[in-house]
This record gives structure tokens, C-alpha cells and sequence, in this order.
């Protein structure tokens, strides 16, 4: 088995060279950029980066034309998926109008469908922070990776290029007590080493089958795992660790943008940010400032290598903390959390948002699937998924009012299984009365 790793590493490599070793050439300044944050040569590349996508938007895309004179990215208006599906055709540079573009769709599961143009240098860009942050974890090009995700037209790998990649396609739509046994039949079947990528809930349905049926840790050579599109709650993350056998890594992307930030090897568990691909800022949650470190803001990123539709000082609609942690990353700032979309957060009676509730759900490890809903200020509603029945239902309640008041009025749904999204990814919380 090592022997085809290492065949198929190579020959990533090799065909690389054979075009130009763009993607070698994209993997060394990421790599440098983000391992020596406060290096001067550093600070001059993400400078450069930087002022070359603003003057190319200048001066090629209608929608900041106007914007000639900026001494900063300050001098940017902040833009969100509303604006720019809007508007579309002015976020189109119109020296790339007529080039091959990669199209690149959103869900919509925000309730915008989304699809962003990236020209093919962006693409190259993308491939090389794959490579970087997934070392980062373990993964070795070559390694069996078990790609856990919605698989349909838009992104279904074909059998060849599956082979060639060492992916095993695990459609996260079909994840159930019939077909768990066999996903864990693949995964013990061969002594080459695996990796896994895939939402929390996936992995979380997996792990309560292990217990449900009091087994073992698996019997595999697992080199790592990595949780995207979804929070991982403290619970999933011990169960991933004792049944694979490795701790579990966060990644947050998105499909617009692409990887920006992600938990690390043995770099604790705060976020190691894309400093080499993306400018990212956290603004405050109302105005277009800057959020003091430690507090929650909303992600807004700028893409430094899409010049086909460029992305400047764009709102994902995600909440994070951003912070310094000066043993770890260089001292380069980290996210200290990610809480994911703002359109899902949840708030208190008093009309506080709160982070954390929906972890302490996962200390009822009898609940199969759970969905958590804020139907109106003081009134919420929680879905769960449960083959028998639910003792505890009155100390769930009562769990989640020490964190929304005492005042909270609950409502217990039972139901057969909580809804997935098109993305197959299943939303924890939905919040049906905002608060800002």
C-alpha cells in the first residue's frame, strides 16, 4: 500500500513540474508567509498581494471604479452576497470577461444562492492552501482519503480521478444504521493510511453507532480527520478521538473563497488563519469597524488571487473571535472561536446572543439528531430524533434555561429525522426572530 501513496504522491508532483510547477511555486509562499507571520519579507508579500488585487479592481471592475484614489482597503465599502448577486456584472473584471472562468455555486442555504467566477490562477491557489493546511493535519497526498459530503452532478469526482486521488466517496444523504457497518467495513479493510473530511453531524452519527453497538476503536491506520461546514462540539470531538483514534481538526471555508483558516497538529484549538491568501478582518457586529480581540464579530474577508470576480471586503454572514495567541502561530492572530452563520444565532430572553448552547445538547447522548429553533423572542422549540423514549426530557429543558432564562419557553418536537440541507449539512440552530 505505501507503495501506491507514494506513486500517487509523485505523480502529483511530477505532473505539477510538467506544467510549470504553479501549484510547487502557490505551496512555498504559502508556506512562507503564514510560518514567518512577522518576517519582513512576509509582511512585503501579503502587502504585495494585497495592493495588486485592490489596483486591479480599480482599474478593471465597474463596481469599484470609483474607488481610484483609495490609500487604503479601508476606503472599501464592506459587500455581501445580496449586493453582489444584485449587481452582478459589475464585480466582473472586464479584462476577464472573455477568459475561462471556474464556476463555483453556493448552497443557497442562506436563502441567497451564490456563484461566484474564479479565473485559473485562484484555482492553483486553492490547490496549494489544500496541500499546506491539510499537512498541517497529518494528511500526505497519496493517503486514502474518505471524503464525507452531499455528493450530486456539481461535484460527484468521476471513477478515474477518484482512483488517481485515493478518495472514497461517503454520500452524507446515506449515512444510517443500514449503512454505517459497511462505511466501517471500508475503512478497516486495508492497512494503507486514511484520512477523513466531512461534516460534524456525519461523524457524529457515526460515533453514536459505534457506542450504540459497544465497540472497539477502530482497527485502522488513521492519519487524520477534519471537520468542515459545521461546528464540532467538545463531545463529537472525544468521541472522534477514542473511536479513530486521532484528534479531530476544524477547518472553516467556504466554497466562494476557499480554505481561511484551520485548527492545526498539536497548535491547540484556536484557528491558524490564511494570512497568505485572503485579508481577513472581524468587524463589529453593527457598524464597519473593527472588533477589539477577544470580541465577537462578523468574518469579512477580501480574496487576494480571484481577479476574475474579486471579492474585496466581503461579509461570509459568519460570526468569529479573533485573538492573539503569542506561544503558538508565530504570534499571528487566530480565530479564538468560529461560531458559524449569524443568520443561525441564537439569543437569550433578554435578547443577548449566546454561543454555546447548543453544546450542552450533546451531553444527551440518547438524542440521535437534534435541531434547535427560536421560533420568537421568548419562545423555542427543539426537534429531536430518538428511538426510545426520552427520560430526560425535563433536564434538557431545564439545561438549556440556565442558558436562556428561566422565562424560555421550550417546546419538544419528536421526529423521525431532522431536516438536511441541499449541502447535506444539517443546521443545529435556525433563528426565526432576529434581533438586529
Amino acid at each position: 500500500m505505501r507503495l501506491f501513496e507514494n506513486l500517487r504522491y509523485y505523480s502529483f508532483w511530477i505532473i505539477d513540474f510538467l506544467k510549470g510547477s504553479k501549484v510547487r511555486s502557490h505551496f512555498k509562499d504559502v508556506k512562507f508567509i503564514i510560518e514567518n507571520y512577522h518576517d519582513a519579507e512576509s509582511k512585503t508579500r501579503r502587502a504585495q498581494h494585497l495592493k495588486n488585487i485592490l489596483t486591479h479592481v480599480v482599474k478593471h471592475t465597474p463596481y469599484y471604479n470609483r474607488y481610484s484614489n483609495f490609500k487604503s482597503i479601508l476606503d472599501f465599502p464592506v459587500v455581501n452576497k445580496l449586493l453582489i448577486s444584485t449587481f452582478k456584472d459589475q464585480f466582473i473584471s472586464k479584462n476577464y470577461k472573455q477568459k475561462k472562468s471556474f464556476k463555483v455555486r453556493t448552497s443557497g442555504s442562506t436563502g441567497i444562492p451564490f456563484l461566484v467566477l474564479q479565473n485559473k490562477n485562484k484555482k492553483l491557489r486553492n490547490t496549494a492552501d489544500t496541500v499546506y493546511f491539510s499537512s498541517k493535519s497529518g494528511y500526505r497526498i497519496g493517503h486514502q482519503l474518505f471524503y464525507i459530503r452531499a455528493w450530486n452532478t456539481l461535484f460527484i469526482k468521476s471513477k478515474l480521478m477518484s482512483f488517481l486521488q485515493n478518495v472514497i466517496i461517503i454520500n452524507v444523504k446515506k449515512i444510517n444504521s443500514n449503512t454505517i457497518p459497511e462505511i466501517l467495513k471500508k475503512i478497516e479493510c486495508s492497512n494503507s493510511n486514511k484520512a477523513f473530511i466531512g461534516y460534524p453531524s456525519a461523524f457524529r452519527e457515526l460515533c453514536n453507532y459505534l457506542k450504540s453497538v459497544n465497540a472497539k476503536p477502530l482497527k485502522s491506520k488513521i492519519s487524520s480527520v477534519i471537520t468542515n461546514a459545521e461546528t464540532l462540539s467538545p463531545q463529537t470531538r472525544n468521541d472522534i478521538k477514542k473511536y479513530f483514534g486521532v484528534v479531530p481538526l476544524s477547518r472553516y471555508s467556504n466554497w466562494e473563497n476557499g480554505i481561511l483558516s484551520q485548527q492545526i497538529k498539536d497548535g491547540g484549538r484556536n484557528f491558524h488563519i490564511n494570512w497568505a491568501s485572503y485579508y481577513i478582518e472581524v468587524l463589529d457586529l453593527e457598524k464597519d469597524i473593527q472588533a477589539d480581540y477577544g470580541k465577537l464579530g462578523r468574518v469579512v474577508v477580501t480574496d487576494l488571487f480571484n481577479y476574475h470576480m474579486p471579492l474585496i471586503r466581503y461579509d461570509t454572514g459568519d460570526l468569529a473571535v479573533m485573538d492573539i495567541d503569542e506561544h503558538r502561530f508565530n504570534g499571528a492572530p487566530s480565530f479564538l472561536k468560529i461560531e458559524g452563520r449569524r443568520l443561525d444565532a441564537i439569543y437569550n430572553t433578554k435578547g443577548e446572543l449566546i454561543t454555546s448552547v447548543i453544546y450542552e445538547l450533546d451531553r444527551f447522548t440518547e438524542i440521535k439528531q437534534f435541531q434547535f429553533i427560536q421560533e420568537e423572542k421568548k419562545k423555542y422549540r427543539i426537534k429531536i430524533n430518538i428511538e426510545s423514549v426520552f427520560k430526560r426530557e425535563n433536564e434538557m429543558i431545564e439545561t438549556l434555561k440556565s442558558f436562556l432564562g428561566n422565562d424560555a419557553e421550550i417546546t419538544v418536537e419528536y421526529v423521525n429525522e431532522t431536516p438536511q440541507l441541499s449541502s447535506g449539512k444539517r443546521r443545529l440552530t435556525v433563528n426565526k426572530c432576529k434581533f438586529y
